[in-house]
């Protein structure tokens, strides 16, 4: 195990990956940590700041400079901005006659050189006398490599006590299978499970199991990162982020010392979340956007229902990626935060990439299956948060229902509620009437295409939808699910079913009054805007969730274009056009 973690240390980066994992780290070893990795402020040399006690000695201040990697010529004194010497020289000028809390001023310092990896043989002469050079009785340096780093970790999070056998045994088999993703992320789950179950222990057992998961999380996408294969990393740190928000949650709002820590070691999952998110994209999906059938042809399948399912698949990552990017710019949208614009330019890329997918695809315009109504639901939510882009939403969903309509009235590869994928694959397995009936018993992908167009004031392919349910899906259960009391308890985890359903959604009726009744029931049932990702300002969660586990999207996320289709600011339908 130490091999394993001193192999994916020396994989990491300086900036938002090794920086992200040690104030957990010196948090667990007891150290109070008073300044954490900031982006857009002046740091003078100190990346991690922490005070504290350390194995009896007496308390100290730790300065940590940290570099990824091994430590090589360029990087001690070399020409790059980055480079560890003018660190060192900016921490001893300013950073500790300056910048150290009054309350810790007169203690004892200790400089950590922090690196991932080891100082190589040609730099440490330079090194060595520079540290001997400024070492006072005040002031010393220490070494934290990699190989010190992967000690901690195994006596601080992964000693025996904590994490047992079992689970790290399934930490190594994930790591071992990532070739098979699948195999790969059952491991990883039941690894996340076992340190989730936390409800019967007390504030430092959570808190500590909230930086285990964190821990395994990045492991495991230094491992992916490295063999090129994202998938089983993706799926985990999206499980690894509902099971952190499922312990965290109990702590939001609070201001205690266990409330703080529990923030910060969930913010250290949803990074590593990010990483591994904006990894797998620019790696697998990006590139190829533009590019006439590009992903279509990179699925390598042999049947056209895998690049179907797969793409839609895609379709529903990339969105929810956009989705975090949106919540961002509106999070630190008080115009003082220096980051903002990056994350608006994030959302308007990931906007263009969805609709060149969705261009590039014709796969895209005709779902397998009626859940991927999920998926659909997801991407139309983030293209429609800017009305420029209504137009395309409403010409993608009236072709999508177009094809649906004339693949059904001819016995063709309609959506079906089927599960199984060997059913999938050989649907529609009989062309009369009554298996059609069978394999359209109930759906949310057509209710989903006729609430957008009402929301989006396309009278005309609402009526289509209409007419489709009337003439050829009479005995089609038109249904919306809505999270219920147990879904606070439930949604994150999936570990038992929750949420009810709204059954027979008349879309014969008006648009308006079809309108009216979705929402309506989002008015009476106020379970979802009581659950914790909605109450403490972490909507996404709930994306994620339905994402993850295949739950149609609460449609109280939907409330605001609802509010806005009561109170346009203007009259006028969307065009229609791409």
């Amino acid at each position: 195990m130490k091999l394993i973690l001193r192999q994916y240390l020396s994989s990491l980066r300086e900036r938002g990956e090794l920086d992200a994992i040690l104030p957990d780290l010196l948090s667990q070893l007891g150290l109070n940590v008073f300044s954490r990795p900031g982006r857009g402020t002046r740091q003078d040399g100190v990346d991690v700041g922490a005070v504290g006690s350390l194995d009896g000695a007496p308390e100290k201040v730790y300065l940590f400079a940290i570099k990824p990697g091994d430590l090589a010529r360029r990087d001690w004194d070399g020409d790059a901005v980055q480079s560890l010497r003018p660190s060192l020289n900016e921490i001893l000028d300013a950073y500790i006659p300056h910048r150290i809390p009054p309350e810790h001023r007169g203690k004892d310092v200790v400089i950590c050189i922090c690196l991932g990896g080891d100082i190589r043989e040609q730099v440490r002469p330079q090194v060595t006398g520079f540290t001997e050079q400024h070492t006072t009785s005040s002031i010393t340096f220490e070494e934290w490599n990699g190989d010190r780093l992967a000690s901690l970790i195994m006596s601080c999070f992964l000693r025996e006590d904590l994490l047992p056998e079992s689970a790290r045994s399934d930490l190594r088999k994930s790591l071992a299978l990532l070739d098979e993703p699948e195999v790969s992320y059952r491991h990883f789950a039941a690894l996340a499970e076992s340190l989730a179950a936390v409800d019967s222990v007390g504030d430092a057992e959570r808190i500590t199991a909230l930086r285990q998961i964190g821990i395994c999380l990045w492991v495991m996408f230094g491992w992916a990162r490295d063999a090129g294969n994202m998938e089983a990393a993706y799926l985990s740190s999206e499980l690894a982020l509902l099971h952190g928000w499922k312990i965290v949650s109990q702590y939001a709002g609070r201001k205690d010392r266990f409330g703080q820590d529990a923030e910060a070691a969930f913010f250290s999952i949803y990074s590593a979340y990010q990483q591994v998110c904006g990894e797998y994209l620019t790696a697998n999906v990006l590139p190829y956007v533009d590019t006439l059938h590009a992903l279509s042809s990179g699925v390598r399948a042999s049947s056209s229902l895998d690049v179907n399912l797969k793409l839609f698949d895609v379709l529903g990552r990339l969105s929810t990626y956009g989705v975090w990017a949106s919540w961002a710019a509106s999070r630190y949208g008080d115009g003082e935060d220096e980051t903002r614009p990056q994350w608006l330019d994030l959302v308007s890329m990931t906007i263009r990439s969805v609709k060149a997918l969705i261009s590039s695809n014709p796969a895209l315009m005709l779902p397998a299956r009626d859940e991927q109504a999920i998926d659909v639901s997801i991407a139309a939510m983030l293209l429609a948060s800017d009305a420029r882009n209504h137009g395309f939403v409403l010409h993608w969903l009236a072709e999508m229902l177009g094809r649906a309509a004339f693949s059904y009235q001819t016995h063709g590869h309609y959506p079906c509620v089927l599960d199984s994928y060997g059913d999938l694959l050989s649907h529609p397995v009989a062309g009369d009437d009554e298996y059609r009936e069978k394999a359209t018993s109930g759906s949310t992908l057509y209710p989903t295409i006729a609430l957008w167009a009402a929301l989006l004031g396309d009278e005309e392919t609402y009526g289509a939808t209409a007419d489709f349910k009337r003439e050829r899906l009479q005995h089609c259960n038109f249904q919306f699910w809505y999270p219920d009391e147990s879904s606070e308890a439930h949604m994150y985890t999936n570990d038992s079913s929750h949420g009810g359903v709204v059954s027979n959604v008349c879309v014969e009726r008006a648009s308006s009054e079809f309108l009216s009744q979705v929402f309506g029931e989002c008015e009476q049932s106020s379970e979802c805007r009581d659950m914790s990702a909605m109450k403490f300002g972490w909507w996404p969660l709930l994306v994620v969730a339905c994402r993850h586990h295949r739950l149609p999207l609460p449609l109280h996320l939907l409330k605001g274009l609802y509010d806005q289709h009561e109170n346009p600011n203007d009259g006028g339908v969307p065009d229609r056009s791409v």
